[in-house]
């Protein structure tokens, strides 16, 4: 009775031990530090800055989510945690690559941002300066008006890449100015085309 009695402890014991095993503890730690990496990827402008990077963590990080909602589905002696931990330490690498390329893509559109608003401001003065040497005739008031409608429309988007680089919206600060310079060129080429067309400017 009593060896009886021993063995059934001995198999409670083992059953007991092997329940601990297999029930083991999420990994929160990692989970959480997986959620911050990709905060702070999203802080750091990577949808927008470096956004294959971006969508691969994500992905990773939904992969590891439905592998955590398998094991939580387990019966608790069942579970085992291992593998969500390594999908969620490869989410913070990927994250982590993510902000870093973010960081280096975004201070190199910011200068692209700038040099293009230097490059739309120069374009929209040299249009100005041969608009006014544009010849008045007759037939030719209306174009010169619309001419003028083009750059005053320029000019007001100049004041919105302003706004866009102050608000560290590089890429759309760039987009926009790059689309100055294009109208402006564009309102210069039509005005030295008519200048050489007529032989004529105005005094």
């Amino acid at each position: 009775m009593k060896r009886n009695t021993v063995l059934s402890m001995g198999t409670l014991s083992i059953l007991i031990g092997m329940l601990m095993l297999g029930c083991a503890e999420k990994p929160m730690t990692t989970l959480d530090a997986a959620d911050m990496a990709l905060k702070e990827a999203r802080q750091a402008g990577a949808p927008d800055y470096a956004p294959e990077s971006f969508r691969e963590a994500e992905t990773a990080y939904q992969m590891a989510q439905e592998e955590l909602a398998i094991q939580d589905s387990k019966f608790a002696i069942m579970r085992n945690y291992e593998s969500v931990e390594g999908m969620l330490q490869a989410v913070n690498q990927e994250a982590l690559r993510a902000k870093t390329e973010a960081v280096a893509n975004k201070e190199r559109v910011k200068s692209e941002a700038q040099s293009a608003m230097t490059n739309a401001k120069s374009r929209v003065q040299e249009a100005r300066v041969i608009l006014a040497k544009a010849p008045m005739g007759k037939g030719s008031q209306a174009d010169l008006q619309a001419l003028n409608g083009d750059l005053q429309t320029a000019e007001s988007m100049l004041v919105e890449v302003d706004g866009a680089l102050v608000a560290e919206d590089f890429l759309g600060a760039k987009a926009k100015a790059q689309a100055i310079e294009s109208l402006a060129i564009r309102v210069h080429d039509e005005v030295a085309h008519a200048l050489q067309k007529t032989g004529k400017a105005k005094a």
